[in-house]
């Protein structure tokens, strides 16, 4: 025979289960909130980059030791030699040129959500960034950005005529991909090794996906 109290016992005993679990979902979700919260608060809400100074001080030497080169093809009267001499003096007076505000002007600026390049003609969103790399490719620096399948790529507009300047290409196979090349990452005037900037990009990368989870996880209450 059931006794009337039981009943009561179950439901209060299943309320108590109840609010239990509430408690423990409402926590977990702090938890999972306040994390999120730190791995986008580990950056900057936004960070510039120029070019290092590089060429805006091998460039001056460079033409200096074409002007000597030159001046000694003219006093040898070799004509093969003049003429390799006055390239050479042309190139290095261009990269000088060209380079004469490297550490200055910002061309690569990064946000808690997006990438900025001076090259393209849009933002890229940070969240379909998959995975980040840097190498240096003799005479410039290469930044790849891999992204999603579904990721939405801007055009990019090609810098002629640029000696070691600022380019960003646009893969689209086999895989979606950004490449950025450029002289060097700077900030402040001082150059980035290429482990710093590694990390940095793939902290704001980061910071990007877990800005997307935090928002999908508010939008659901």
């Amino acid at each position: 025979m059931t006794t009337p109290e039981n009943p009561d016992s179950l439901s209060n005993l299943s309320g108590s289960l109840s609010a239990e679990y509430d408690q423990s979902r409402a926590a977990q979700r702090d938890r999972v909130i306040a994390e999120l919260k730190q791995v986008i608060e580990r950056v900057p809400e936004q960070t510039e980059f120029t070019n290092s100074r590089r060429y805006k001080v091998w460039g001056p030497v460079m033409l200096l030791v074409a002007l000597g080169m030159l001046a000694l093809a003219f006093n040898m009267g070799k004509t093969g030699m003049i003429v390799a001499a006055l390239f050479v003096t042309v190139v290095s007076a261009v990269i000088s040129w060209q380079h004469r505000n490297a550490g200055t002007h910002v061309f690569l600026r990064l946000t808690r959500r997006q990438l900025f390049v001076d090259t393209l003609d849009a933002p890229v969103d940070l969240a379909q960034v998959e995975e980040v790399a840097i190498k240096d490719e003799g005479l410039v620096t290469m930044q790849t950005l891999n992204l999603s399948d579904d990721a939405v790529l801007p055009d990019h507009r090609v810098a002629r005529l640029q000696f070691f300047g600022n380019q960003t290409m646009v893969i689209r196979k086999p895989r979606l991909q950004l490449r950025i090349l450029s002289a060097g990452l700077a900030i402040g005037g001082r150059k980035l090794d290429n482990e710093e900037a590694l990390a940095l990009l793939a902290a704001y990368r980061d910071a990007a996906h877990a800005q997307r989870q935090l928002e999908a996880l508010q939008a659901h209450g």
